[in-house]
């Protein structure tokens, strides 16, 4: 029959290899740190078409729809649209395809920029 002493240092041992060995283990995962490269738009309006929806083009490549809301609403929880950082051309019209806003518009990264409907 073993030691007590004897049966607990191998026991510790044993535990102490199975940790060290769980812990080397390498991993393949990389994390990248730092913002979303992203900006954001806000159409509001104090005029008729506040609560209605719009159509948003951006560089005439993509057309969201959105509902304009009012300029006192505009907080960080505010309904936006995700763009790209950069210069982009905005365009925004009503179901009717009326044109209400056209404009050339530089978006910093991490920044909102709002789109005020007269």
């Amino acid at each position: 029959m073993c030691h007590p002493i004897k049966r607990l240092a191998t026991l510790f041992t044993l535990t102490l290899t199975l940790l060290l060995g769980v812990a080397s283990c390498g991993s393949t995962v990389s994390l990248s740190g730092g913002l979303n490269d992203e900006a954001y738009l806000v159409v509001a309006s104090s005029s008729v078409y506040q609560g209605h929806k719009v159509y948003v083009s951006i560089d005439e490549e993509s057309v969201v729809g959105i509902v304009a809301i009012r300029p006192d609403q505009v907080t960080p929880k505010a309904k936006r649209i995700t763009i790209t950082p950069g210069r982009h051309l905005i365009r925004v019209h009503d179901a009717e395809n009326r044109k209400l806003f056209e404009k050339e518009i530089f978006v910093s990264t991490r920044s909102t920029k709002t789109i005020t409907l007269r």
